[in-house]
């Protein structure tokens, strides 16, 4: 904590205040997120939506070569998993290699597996638009802390952060841009780490802290006109983090753009559309606020010991977001007036990666409509499964699952991404053509739920033990679970089940429960967010955690279809040999909802 950051140097030269004012001609904008180093990405993304500049939400790929010996193991084995960069027969390897051989493979590599950014650094390529982005959670502090002195700078991108706002005239409408980056993690908020001002990170991540916070609000108070339209851009999602949705009251935004969690499908949505009255919306800014106050309490006399008068005023700052709610019900109904307007006036859009999808705000004559592009779920494998199983349960009956054939997620996404790899396409995207019994099963079917199990498992696996079956289809909920058997012992905990998969990518854990002795089975179920991080997942098998080789692949279907798959362990995430192994005989008896 050394004082007020320097403004952003990546943009043009800033009026008082910190801001830079642009006049665009184009109307279009191109909302993303998540590009994870694929920069040139954003080219093909604003050619193919016709965008005149774009707005992207963080996790965009601040790394340089040097970057990798500050990357902590488990950071970098998260941006293997989820990079676009990497071909997916090396990232398969490198998922399951120790990380002494995953660094030099990286540091060898030819080409950039980290990110492109030292290409656009150099002029080597270019960024065809204006780029405005917030950092996200997995950046390098450094290379951002070299954007703040001026040593680094790429043209056309610009980074939004506490210091610098941006000022866009486009189809007759103002608008601000205000950002904020990095995640929201309560125990971090008052630490800067490897920052040198309010800007905080360390190991490859970054973090918000309430300085930063602080300064956003003192940045938007110097600029406030009422006659633009605001737009605060985060990495960590305002419907997620009260503090965030707090920030948005205290900054009168119109718009909040996020990043969200590996969505297929964008999210748009105001308060109102999801909350019963503004009292509910009040309570879960309360708890935003009591969570918050709670840490202030604990540490506040350290920390006012050690923080200068600048930043004590921004800490004052910090804690005004905290005290910002909406009127309670009481004072509403005494004075109507009162009524928080951004209840039902302000948007939130929470974006899907660029991989899959994105929004477009197109300005015109003072209007911002939106458009959105997701690449969805592809349902097509319940017509193959109706049309291949003539005799259904009476559970799947039941279910009224459609029989007509949808192809909306290829169909939605069209070829955007031409030179995108097999992991972020549905696994039947190259067989469109095929006739429904030789086609891959999509990763969404929940047919694709189960796979071999251990041996353990295949004595239940008949139709014989009815109730047995039943009760594990109830517990197998999520299109993106795992089975993960041969814990021997009663020392692995859900806290190392997250620690070993990561705990940013998982969304459940239940240990099945021995009904004679109340004891935790040798096995649990692991619920994923996608079906990436279900593949990378199925390449731990074999593994160790505290002295327990782990088997770990897809539960087993009752009946013990989901047999006989390439390599004897059922199929992966892109289908397996569906037509050979007989996949396509029968659905899932149950029927959820998707996961978006």
């Amino acid at each position: 904590m050394n004082g007020s950051p320097i403004p952003s140097a990546t943009s043009m030269s800033p009026t008082q205040n910190g801001s830079n004012i642009m006049s665009v001609d184009g109307k279009r904008i191109l909302c993303t997120a998540d590009v994870r180093g694929n920069i040139s990405h954003l080219n093909q993304l604003a050619r193919d939506t016709n965008a005149d500049f774009i707005i992207h939400t963080g996790d965009f790929g601040f790394y340089e070569r040097s970057s990798l010996e500050r990357i902590s193991d488990r950071t970098l084995k998260h941006l293997v998993q989820y990079s676009t960069l990497i071909p997916p027969t090396v990232r398969k390897r490198l998922n399951s290699s120790p990380i002494e051989q995953v660094r030099p493979t990286i540091e060898q590599s030819p080409q950039p597996f980290l990110s492109e950014f030292p290409d656009f650094l150099s002029r080597a390529k270019r960024l065809e638009v204006p780029v405005y982005t917030v950092w996200g959670a997995c950046e390098d502090v450094a290379v951002l802390e070299k954007f703040r002195t001026g040593e680094y700078q790429v043209p056309n991108l610009y980074i939004l952060d506490e210091a610098t706002t941006h000022l866009l005239d486009v189809g007759g409408v103002s608008l601000r841009l205000f950002g904020l980056g990095g995640a929201v993690v309560s125990h971090k908020l008052f630490d800067n780490g490897e920052g040198m001002d309010t800007i905080a990170g360390g190991a490859g991540t970054m973090w918000t802290t309430a300085l930063q916070i602080g300064q956003l609000v003192e940045t938007a108070h110097l600029v406030y006109n009422p006659t633009e339209v605001r737009i605060v851009v985060t990495h960590a999602s305002p419907g997620r983090e009260g503090l965030l949705a707090q920030l948005a009251l205290m900054l009168k935004a119109d718009f909040t753009i996020s990043a969200g969690l590996h969505f297929r499908y964008g999210i748009s949505y105001n308060e109102f559309s999801c909350q019963h009255d503004q009292e509910h919306y009040r309570e879960r800014l309360l708890q935003s606020q009591r969570s918050f106050m709670h840490l202030w309490e604990a540490i506040r006399d350290q920390v006012e010991k050690h923080v200068d008068e600048n930043q004590a005023a921004l800490l004052q700052n910090a804690l005004a977001v905290v005290n910002r709610l909406p009127p309670s019900r009481e004072a509403t109904m005494a004075n109507p007036s009162q009524e928080e307007q951004a209840f039902k006036n302000m948007w939130n859009f929470n974006l899907p990666d660029a991989a899959y999808g994105w929004v477009v705000l197109d300005v015109n004559q003072g209007r911002v409509s939106a458009e959105t592009k997701s690449q969805g779920f592809n349902f097509s494998y319940r017509k193959s499964n109706t049309q291949s199983n003539p005799t259904s349960s009476p559970a799947m009956s039941a279910s009224g699952l459609p029989t007509s054939s949808s192809n909306n997620s290829s169909n939605t996404m069209g070829t955007p991404y031409p030179e995108r790899s097999n992991q972020f396409r549905q696994p039947d995207w190259q067989q469109q053509a095929a006739p429904p019994m030789e086609a891959k099963v999509p990763s969404n079917s929940d047919s694709e739920w189960k796979d071999n199990g251990s041996a353990k498992d295949e004595k239940f696996a008949s139709g014989s033990n009815s109730a047995r079956n039943s009760k594990r289809m109830s517990m197998q909920r999520s299109p993106y679970a795992i089975y993960v058997g041969g814990i021997t012992n009663n020392a692995v905990t859900e806290d190392d089940i997250r620690e070993f998969f990561g705990a940013d990518v998982i969304t459940g854990i239940r240990f099945p429960l021995d009904p004679e002795t109340r004891q935790p089975k040798s096995h649990c179920y692991v619920d994923l967010i996608d079906p990436i991080a279900l593949e990378n997942a199925l390449t731990k098998n074999g593994q160790i955690l505290k002295d327990n080789k782990l088997i770990i692949n897809r539960p087993n279907l009752p009946d013990g279809r989901n047999r006989g798959a390439r390599n004897g362990r059922g199929r992966s995430y892109r289908g397996g040999r569906a037509s050979d192994a007989g996949l396509m005989r029968g659905s899932r008896e149950t029927s959820t909802s998707a996961d978006a």
